[in-house]
């Protein structure tokens, strides 16, 4: 990798998370050979909570170019492709007894396969009560859930450094970067990468 480097620029900011969302948005941006996981495109797979008529929560899994930030609280996960979406549903089915069909894992008109091994509790045919298999499916996402947004509105987060006397401003609302240092000019573009920094940033 060193022998392919003809240049290097340097951009200094006024602390860490303006260093981790400008790299987050150059790596999208430039699409460098050897940050293949950052650069992956716009498009991801969505894990949306859908109810059937009986009460009990399915899964549905949904490919899209952009989030909605007001409409997150429908979303139970997201994931970076189709195989990595169903195989979390796969290991959560096995880990928290939930039902292959209502993940939509698996298609028929009884009871799911599992059922049948004694690996589901039978909401696909109603025997499990719908409010024990929901919160079941609520806890097997808690890792996953992108949490609400905890402010009335827009916050600023300011970072000030001593040793290059730089000082930057964030606006961030809803998770979204919508101004100051690093932004796109994209408002209110709901970034998955950009969502862990901030999370991250806030939770210190």
């Amino acid at each position: 990798m060193t022998r392919r480097v003809k240049r290097i620029e340097i951009r200094e900011t006024a602390g860490e998370l303006g260093a981790l969302l400008l790299e987050s948005r150059l790596i999208k941006e430039l699409r460098p050979m050897y940050n293949v996981a950052s650069r992956r495109g716009r498009r991801l797979i969505l894990a949306v909570r859908t109810d059937t008529s009986d009460g009990y929560m399915g899964v549905r899994l949904e490919a899209v170019d952009r989030i909605d930030p007001d409409v997150t609280s429908s979303i139970l996960g997201i994931f970076k492709h189709t195989t990595q979406a169903k195989e979390y549903l796969a290991s959560i089915a096995r880990t928290h007894r939930l039902c292959p069909k209502l993940l939509r894992l698996e298609q028929s008109r009884n009871a799911c396969f599992a059922y049948h091994l004694g690996r589901c509790s039978g909401a696909c045919i109603g025997e499990e009560a719908p409010s024990a298999y929901n919160a079941r499916l609520e806890s097997a996402f808690g890792e996953r859930r992108v949490l609400a947004w905890p402010y009335e509105g827009p916050v600023v987060i300011e970072e000030y450094c001593e040793e290059n006397g730089l000082r930057e401003k964030f606006i961030i609302d809803n998770w979204c970067l919508v101004g100051g240092a690093s932004s796109s000019g994209e408002t209110h573009r709901f970034d998955y990468d950009s969502y862990k920094i901030i999370l991250r940033h806030l939770g210190q």
